[in-house]
This record gives structure tokens, C-alpha cells and sequence, in this order.
């Protein structure tokens, strides 16, 4: 006996397919022509989405940290201090060094902070910078 043979028992209990017409697939290039769907073009103004401003302005104040507003507060500090004499110290040169290294480095850290965290806790950056930056102000003033 063949091993086929059963094989072709069942092959021919199926019933035959009936021949019906089949419809053609439709690829993206004939489903996107314009006889189908009407394109807009988006480079009219009118058809562009606009962004709400309220947006971009919520970005802006999720990424505020005390280190950054350390930096503008620094920018407004040194000078001051260079140009008056006052400060813990009168050298005018280590004064601008000083001020070169710590925003260098200032902002170096609230970018690695910024970074690990992905900045999503934005509360646990807070608590690490809050304390660093009245630690530099007090040392400055």
C-alpha cells in the first residue's frame, strides 16, 4: 500500500471549489491615487496644525531647575562683584576664573542630573539641587 493512498482519499472527499472571480489586491499606490481620495496639500497654511502656544510655554517651565536659574543669577552676581571690589576677595582675575568654572561646571551637572533622570523626576532634581545652589550663593556672598 502506498502512503499516498490515504492522502487522496480525503483530497478527493473535499468538495471543488467553485470558480469565482477574484477581486485584485489593491496596492498603496492604486489605493492613494487621487481618483480615490482626494489629497490635501499640506504646505497651505490652512491645512497646517498649528501648535498652541501654551505648549511649547509648558516645555519651557518643566525643564526650569534652581541650577539653571542659578546660571542668570551668577551672570548678574560676578560682574557686580568685579566691578564694586566685594566679594570674599578682591582678585579681579580669580574672580573670572571662578566665575568660568562654576557656571562651566554648574551647568555641566544640571544636564548629567537632567539626563539621569530623563527628566521625569523633576522633584528629586529639585531636592538635589536646591541645597547645592544655597551652598554656592553662601559661599559667593
Amino acid at each position: 500500500m502506498n502512503m499516498w493512498d490515504g492522502h487522496r482519499k480525503i483530497i478527493e472527499e473535499l468538495p471543488e471549489r467553485e470558480n469565482e472571480p477574484r477581486r485584485a489586491k489593491t496596492t498603496t499606490r492604486e489605493s492613494s491615487s487621487p481618483k480615490v481620495f482626494a489629497q490635501k496639500d499640506f504646505t497651505i497654511p490652512e491645512t497646517l496644525q498649528t501648535k498652541k502656544k501654551t505648549g511649547t510655554q509648558l516645555q519651557f517651565l518643566k525643564r526650569v531647575s534652581p541650577f539653571l536659574l542659578l546660571e542668570f543669577f551668577l551672570l548678574v552676581l560676578f560682574p557686580y562683584m568685579i566691578i564694586t571690589g566685594t566679594g570674599f576677595t578682591q582678585n579681579k582675575w580669580l574672580l573670572l576664573f571662578l566665575f568660568i568654572f562654576i557656571e562651566i561646571n554648574v551647568l555641566f551637572t544640571d544636564f548629567a542630573l537632567w539626563n539621569y533622570f530623563n527628566g521625569k523626576k523633576i522633584i528629586r532634581i529639585w531636592l538635589i539641587e536646591v541645597p547645592l545652589t544655597f551652598l554656592i550663593i553662601h559661599f559667593l556672598i
